[in-house]
């Protein structure tokens, strides 16, 4: 496969691994998880670097965490990786995973997409409306 650049064929860096990766198919992917079963007030936080673990074998790690508050729960970004399996999205969501959190394991639910989030109300008093007028 050559870029076509205005009707010329061009090759450009990174095209060989480019090829590379369309036979062999993605086997890296980023997703979303929501942790479950965290306590705020007594459970350590992620702060990125945390492995991730499919039916209890490592497959990945967190490269950023944060509190969600819309959601209620700890959100990170994990990098999902097997390099001897594609990554086609059956096979991501498939499995059981949870995440270790310094030395502490909670289960988390994947997604390869964010979630829906619920709309903000009228019926929400002012004091949540993100502007007023007096």
């Amino acid at each position: 496969m050559i870029l076509l650049i205005l009707g010329q064929l061009k090759d450009f860096i990174g095209r060989a691994a480019l090829v590379e990766q369309r036979e062999r198919g993605v086997n890296k992917r980023f997703v979303q998880l929501l942790v479950d079963r965290h306590d705020m007030e007594t459970d350590p936080w992620p702060q990125g670097g945390e492995t991730l673990f499919r039916d209890g074998k490592p497959v990945g790690y967190t490269t950023s965490a944060a509190y969600g508050f819309t959601l209620g729960c700890q959100v990170c970004i994990a990098v999902v990786e097997n390099k001897e399996v594609r990554h086609d999205p059956e096979y991501v969501l498939k499995g059981r995973y949870e995440l270790d959190i310094a030395g502490k394991k909670f289960p988390v639910r994947l997604n390869l997409h964010s979630p829906n989030l619920p709309m903000v109300s009228s019926d929400h008093p002012t004091h949540y409306r993100p502007t007023q007028q007096d």
